[in-house]
């Protein structure tokens, strides 16, 4: 048996673990009960974090990283000059804790669009500032599917810590030099996680594997996905979407913005804030013109964006991590992971009528 180098934590400890961190000054992101709702917020406390029934939080954390709304740029008209000030970003140090695996890989997904070669600096920074801190998941919901989509309940893609539910306690290990560092000074009093905790751990997550119950979406479907471009079948499955945007506000890698001036004649802020496919003005050109001007080619979109074009740029990685808010949320009950099914199914049957 693989020898993993971990801690076995009581709930005491990683409050008092966490409370260390916020008088050290960082900043803690974390879920709490609010109005019936498990969100992440701020915390002030480690008293605040509620992890009991936790399943996911209504919708992700992605915006402490990619905020809803953001300035990019200041400008005032002096005469006939312009000045320019960049907005002033927060230096301090941020942990979000207790993400979902399916959340981290959607945030995984995020560095992939805004990281790299021209990497845009204002995520850049709050990705540096920031320690991931996952909670493995101890059962499943109903809609999630991570499984099919290449990750898995216990996955550690894009963490810096893992932390896993054990028997009334915690498994807790370091994954990066970075999560080493952010436990450094509390994991000396911890007691040390035996072979025989992590195999537990082990059979719980294939447990929780085999309890979800969506079919694997493969990796080949990819360039197929793409070829299913001019299907009629599109209009049969997006004529339901109302084009309300939910399914984007709510998921974990979506990345659309849109950028506006606010200001007056003297001065004003350029921002970035949040938009989504789903939307008519998306992609309404300035003559009026949309190349996407029903609804089902603005769902189409969203669909090949996450199952084909992504895929086929990033490794074969699929930008949908599975974690089935869209299919919880969505009021007219559209179902992503079968509209994939659907449209693959639907250009093979078209295959074999030729």
């Amino acid at each position: 048996m693989m020898k993993i180098k971990g801690w076995h934590v009581t709930d005491t400890e990683w409050r008092n673990w966490l409370e260390a961190l916020l008088q050290d000054g960082k900043s803690l992101i974390a879920p709490v009960e609010q109005d019936n709702l498990r969100l992440f917020f701020p915390v002030a406390s480690a008293a605040e974090i509620s992890l009991s029934n936790y399943l996911n939080t209504q919708w992700s954390p992605k915006e402490f990283l990619f905020p809803r709304s953001e300035p990019l740029v200041i400008y005032r008209f002096r005469g006939n000059e312009t000045e320019l000030e960049d907005p002033e970003l927060d230096g301090k140090e941020q942990v979000l804790f207790a993400l979902r695996p399916c959340d981290v890989a959607g945030l995984a997904r995020l560095d992939d669009m805004f990281l790299g070669e021209g990497a845009d600096p204002f995520y850049e920074h709050r990705r540096r500032q920031t320690t991931i801190v996952s909670l493995a998941c101890d059962e499943a919901r109903a809609e999630c599917f991570c499984t099919a989509v290449g990750g898995s309940p216990g996955g550690t893609e894009g963490s810096d810590i893992q932390m896993i539910p054990h028997a009334g306690a915690w498994l807790l290990r370091a994954l990066t030099a970075k999560g080493e560092e952010l436990i450094a000074a509390s994991a000396t009093t911890w007691k040390p996680a035996s072979a025989q905790d992590w195999k537990k751990a082990e059979e719980q997550r294939q447990a929780v594997e085999k309890s979800i119950e969506r079919r694997a979406l493969s990796k080949e479907w990819a360039p197929r996905l793409e070829e299913s471009f001019s299907q009629p079948l599109w209009e049969k499955l997006g004529q339901r979407c109302l084009g309300c945007g939910i399914c984007a506000y709510v998921c974990p890698s979506c990345s659309c913005f849109d950028m506006n001036d606010e200001g007056n004649a003297s001065c004003g802020t350029r921002c970035r804030s949040w938009d989504s496919c789903a939307f008519s003005r998306f992609t309404r050109h300035a003559s009026g013109h949309n190349p996407r001007a029903s609804q089902p080619l603005r769902f189409r979109q969203r669909v090949l964006h996450k199952f084909s074009y992504f895929p086929m740029e990033h490794g074969e990685r699929f930008m949908c991590v599975g974690c089935g808010r869209c299919l919880k949320l969505c009021p007219v009950g559209l179902d992503i992971h079968q509209s994939v099914q659907s449209a693959v199914s639907a250009g093979t049957t078209e295959e074999g009528q030729q």
